[in-house]
């Protein structure tokens, strides 16, 4: 089936995509990033076809706490779009899921070495985007995402045609020591391997072994890594002294008319 979405990456040739103050100056107000961010948001969506002020992007969490419940799933409809910019939302949620009556409208995810996981059923015509870093990836986020499809839409696996976005690769994703997060044994099983006295961490394994009972569309995986490309940030080099990759990127879709 031809897909419905326009799925687009933005990077540092784009500009920044994070409200997080570290990456601005340090004089910078909550305003003046707000508007720097705002900016590039507009650029980029004159870039792939969409308005800058309507997008989307959830208020995930990053470790285990209260906040909302693990894999909750957020279905997008006008009560969300009432706003002059839609950013303003603040959904806290893992997972954002569009129809496709809603055209022109983005949902994206900042990322750095992260990837974004965009799953579209395209004969109901409906999808579900959700930000995956290892500890998302070691609870089942990736499965919840197709999950979610599943539970609210009534889809059908190979109905759901799955995008994983631009990340770092195991050849770059390197721990001296094995990553603490990584707990779940099945998640992670030939996903991490020792060699020459460091850890290589394969995210692309990680999820693909969580999705294996499941018999979907495609799985189109990027071959973009975030830590070698020099377009993009990557979090992972930027620690490791390389500020020239310092940034985030942002990776979403939306329905064309």
């Amino acid at each position: 089936m031809e897909s419905k979405i326009v799925i687009f990456e933005g990077n540092m040739k784009d500009g920044l995509f994070t409200r997080s103050k570290r990456f601005y100056p340090e004089d910078y107000t909550e305003e003046d990033i707000y508007e720097t961010y705002k900016e590039a948001r507009i650029r980029l969506g004159e870039k792939y076809g969409f308005s800058g002020l309507k997008m989307f992007h959830p208020k995930q969490k990053m470790e285990d706490n209260d906040v909302y419940p693990d894999d909750k799933a957020v279905i997008l409809d006008e009560k969300y779009m009432q706003k002059d910019d839609y950013f303003k939302e603040e959904i806290e949620t893992d997972i954002l899921i569009l129809q496709s009556k809603y055209k022109n409208v983005a949902v994206c995810h900042n990322m750095a070495d992260c990837p974004v996981l965009i799953a579209e059923d395209r004969r109901l015509g409906v999808t579900a985007l959700a930000h995956c870093g290892i500890y998302h990836i070691n609870r089942g986020l990736p499965k919840a995402i197709i999950k979610s499809l599943i539970d609210n839409f009534n889809s059908k696996e190979e109905d759901i045609y799955l995008y994983i976005g631009s990340h770092i690769k195991k050849d770059s994703y390197l721990y001296n020591t094995y990553p603490q997060q990584a707990t779940n044994e099945e998640i992670w099983q030939d996903a991490i391997a020792y060699k020459d006295n460091k850890y290589h961490i394969d995210l692309d394994k990680a999820i693909l072994n969580q999705l294996k009972d499941y018999h979907l569309g495609e799985i189109i995986i990027s071959p973009i890594d975030t830590a070698t490309d020099p377009d993009y940030a990557s979090h992972r080099r930027e620690k490791e002294g390389d500020l020239s990759k310092k940034g985030q990127n942002i990776v979403g879709f939306y329905y064309k008319d």
